[in-house]
């Protein structure tokens, strides 16, 4: 089993314009890092998690912007 892990620095928030550091696991980012889509190479992170991966953009600005999605 493969236990490591990386650390994933994000792009800044188009927002608030801070980065993000988040731990992936090996796993997670050598499927994102060859072309898989986010979904599929990290299903069982939430998606506003994904979104702040993959674009820098924190849920609190997301939801700041836009409202809530519900």
């Amino acid at each position: 089993m493969d236990t490591t892990t990386t650390t994933h620095v994000t792009d800044a928030c188009m927002f608030c314009h801070r980065t993000s550091t988040i731990t992936l696991t090996g796993q997670e980012a050598r499927d994102w890092h060859a072309g898989t889509p986010i979904q599929d190479a990290m299903p069982d992170r939430p998606t506003e998690e994904r979104e702040l991966i993959r674009s820098g953009i924190h849920p609190e600005c997301w939801t700041g912007m836009f409202g809530s999605a519900e």
